[in-house]
């Protein structure tokens, strides 16, 4: 009897939390209908969105495309009042959906890509302006394919080769087709671009191994992609078509089957079975059929039912929406043609095992190829509902816990000194530890974080700080050390003057696991009572590796839960951080006392998702060129009383990049 209450007892509790969730969220809903947007024009085939942050001011931005009629393709700024439209494409173009963005010609800003419909056998890329924007002047237009048959549903940037660059993948179905291609290294000059088929189809091969299945596959050609590293290799693989493809080489890959029977057009990939491969989501487009998730199970991927019929479930996505550390699948129905009046806007909420909750957003809506993500710069998501064809030319927009107003981009409130993490140099101090050091002090600054001393005895890199007016405020020390060396550690710290000691690694062989975990809570918690006897403080410098699940839990979350906080703080950097898959805004949220410094460090557009912490130095950029949001992070860090920061930059140009580094945190001042 017992048993059964404890039972009655969690199942009440996991009720009464979800109906209680469910009424805490309010959606604020503006359209075009009510005068709230400006209609992108007045064709009646919207194809494609994409939501970005154009105009790197921290806020997403987002762009539409129609097929008819010009402007064919527009963006609507973010602005205080609301979004101003902005003409990207003045020209009518016959555009398809499945659009995506990257920085393509690796001047810091988003460019824009997507590919022609049944009429065209073209793929353009836009040429972001950034920052020499007028709402009436076009973007530059390059064609960067014209060859084949017509129809591109479906493009995705992604570094899947491990080089640390992004690479297109693309699905021609008038080829039969998925292909991937490199970005040149001058693409506005390059004109068409190189191709490598992936992996190619035929109609009567695909019918084969469909059999009997219902009818709804047969309106469903080959669309849909999605990314995500299925097999723990550190590299993003490529899922499309009901399998999955990895990268072995000169632009090759294997393709390895997850469902080829089935031939649905919306794929999504993500943690949410905790441990293990990630699962993969599979839903139709066009047409009524069960969405599917697929386990990874002793060798063979397990199916199951999520829901019974999906209606035209052209919008799919999978993230963590609620933060509770669980993934959860948002899904959209189209109504096309006018049809499905019952249409969902849905989101199925995860408990990390594989069962989900279903809370409707909204209802009778035809979202097509729609979006889910912060719109408004709050910190959390929102939906960008658009349309295919029905009641067009429309655009809504369901703001969560609607802010009234739209989040003020321009009410930056960082104004706190940047250091310097001296790693950044490694390059520099090879060739000369003198120069280096007085390159530091003209960069301007007067912090830096000491992470090794390049062949120089202690003292003498001292000398050299003390010389050029350079103050050590944060040491970063090799786990080895702490645990063997404490103090001779402690007199270097004492040396320099620095109050506060990090460790920036943990050994571990192969992948992090929940012993390496154990031990680490152990080490660290003796460490940082030591450092504290001696008068100093210590925290951890995460890399990503520790984001790995293991006993239902992120091996990260294990090690903030059970150091205590009086003897150990951490170190948030946002690259790696965000490299591993996880929001640092929303990881520093989560844990809002816990961090006492920051590495700024910007992460390359196009790189995501891989939980190794090692990436290639290429993936380092200049602050304010890749993917992190460093004014929203920011704001919320100064908001918390974090008041150390240090840039780092794995690049080997970093010198060259620090310039345009700290003209771009002087801009948030």
């Amino acid at each position: 009897m017992k048993i059964k209450r404890v039972v009655l007892v969690m199942f009440l509790l996991t009720f009464f939390s979800w109906v209680v969730f469910s009424q805490d969220i309010q959606w604020k809903h503006l359209s075009t209908k009510t005068g709230d947007l400006q209609v992108p024009n007045d064709g009646k085939e919207q194809t494609s969105s994409i939501v970005c942050d154009i105009d790197k001011d921290g806020v997403n931005d987002f762009v539409i495309s129609e097929r008819t009629m010009a402007p064919s393709v527009v963006w609507y700024r973010c602005s205080d009042k609301g979004w101003d439209r902005y003409v990207i494409e003045a020209n009518p173009l016959h555009i398809e959906a499945g659009s995506d963005f990257v920085d393509i010609d690796g001047d810091g800003d988003m460019d824009i890509l997507m590919g022609g419909d049944y009429q065209s056998n073209e793929i353009w890329w836009w040429e972001n302006p950034c920052p020499d924007f007028d709402p009436k002047v076009p973007w530059a237009r390059h064609t960067l394919k014209s060859f084949g048959n017509n129809k591109h549903h479906d493009q995705i940037f992604g570094d899947f080769n491990g080089d640390g660059k992004p690479e297109l993948v693309f699905w021609a179905q008038g080829d039969k087709t998925l292909y991937t291609a490199n970005i040149p290294v001058h693409p506005a000059d390059t004109g068409e671009w190189k191709f490598t088929p992936v992996y190619t189809y035929n109609d009567d091969s695909q019918m084969e191994q469909r059999g009997n299945y219902p009818s709804f596959k047969a309106i469903n050609e080959h669309e849909g992609l999605a990314m995500a590293d299925i097999d723990s290799d550190g590299v993003l693989d490529v899922i499309a078509g009901g399998r999955w493809f990895r990268h072995i080489g000169n632009n090759k890959f294997t393709e390895n089957i997850i469902d080829a029977g089935y031939a649905f057009s919306r794929a999504a990939a993500g943690q949410l079975i905790k441990g293990g491969r990630p699962e993969v989501v599979l839903v139709v487009g066009d047409g009524v059929a069960p969405m599917m998730m697929y386990e990874w199970k002793n060798g063979t991927w397990v199916s199951k039912v999520l829901i019974d019929s999906v209606d035209c479930g052209h919008s799919l996505k999978i993230l963590d929406f609620n933060g509770d550390g669980n993934m959860d699948i948002w899904n959209a129905e189209m109504r096309l043609n006018g049809g499905n009046p019952h249409s969902k806007n849905r989101l199925l909420l995860g408990d990390g095992k594989g069962n989900f909750k279903e809370m409707n957003i909204s209802e009778g809506f035809g979202l097509h190829e729609s979006k889910i993500a912060d719109l408004d710069g709050d910190g959390d998501y929102d939906i960008l509902g658009k349309p295919y064809n029905w009641d067009t030319p429309r655009l809504d927009i369901w703001l969560q816990n609607g802010t009234g107003e739209i989040i003020s981009k321009r009410a930056h409130s960082f104004n706190k000194p940047v250091g310097l993490e001296l790693y950044t140099l490694r390059f520099e101090f090879k060739k000369n530890v003198p120069a280096t050091i007085e390159k530091v002090k003209n960069f301007g600054f007067k912090e830096v974080e000491v992470s090794g001393y390049y062949n120089t005895d202690p003292k003498e890199f001292k000398k050299l700080l003390d010389k050029n007016g350079l103050k050590t405020t944060s040491m970063i020390f090799d786990y080895g050390r702490l645990l063997n060396d404490l103090e001779n550690v402690v007199k270097e710290a004492k040396l320099f003057g620095a109050k506060t000691i990090g460790c920036g690694w943990i050994p571990h062989n192969g992948k992090f696991s929940f012993a390496d975990a154990e031990k680490t809570v152990k080490d660290f918690n003796n460490i940082g009572q030591k450092l504290k006897d001696a008068g100093l403080s210590f925290f951890y410098h995460p890399h990503g590796y520790e984001f790995v699940y293991d006993h239902d839990v992120t091996l990260m979350d294990y090690i903030m839960d059970n150091t205590k906080p009086e003897l150990v703080s951490f170190q948030l950097d946002l690259f790696w951080v965000l490299y591993s898959g996880v929001d640092p805004l929303w990881f520093l949220k989560k844990y809002p006392a816990r961090f006492t410094s920051c590495h700024l460090k910007d992460l390359r557009s196009g790189i995501d998702g891989i939980s190794t912490g090692t990436a290639p130095d290429v993936t380092s950029v200049a602050l304010g060129n890749g993917k992190v949001n460093f004014p929203a992070f920011l704001r919320e860090a100064a908001k918390l009383g974090i008041t150390k920061y240090y840039i780092e930059d794995e690049a080997e140009d970093a010198v060259d990049h620090l310039p345009e580094s700290l003209k771009f945190l002087e801009s948030l001042k």
